[in-house]
């Protein structure tokens, strides 16, 4: 959707290349003009809102992510040690006997 708005000093219909860009120079009569501060203000809170995004989920890799996996990987390990023990205890009775 193309956001349009009228150049303050010869009056012609200009269209908002979009992005956080406040000036844009009128293809009519050359003036820089600023640009309606709702156009550029929705882009920079989207942006801001990404930004935040990918802090949010670096968050949650660092708080909850990565536990899990230290966590599952002590299971996997305590398994594996128990089942060790249990052959290791089975391989002396074998061989002892």
């Amino acid at each position: 959707m193309a956001r349009t708005f009228n150049c303050p000093s010869c009056g012609a219909t200009l269209e908002y290349p979009g992005g956080t860009a406040q000036t844009m120079k009128c293809a009519y009569c050359g003036n820089n003009v600023a640009a309606p501060v709702e156009f550029w203000q929705e882009a920079k809170t989207a942006q801001t809102t990404k930004q935040w995004g990918k802090y949010l989920i670096i968050f949650l890799v660092i708080t909850v992510g990565i536990p899990t996996c230290l966590g599952l990987l002590g299971a996997i390990l305590g398994i594996g040690g128990s089942i060790f023990g249990i052959i290791i205890q089975f391989l002396v009775q074998f061989f002892t006997h």
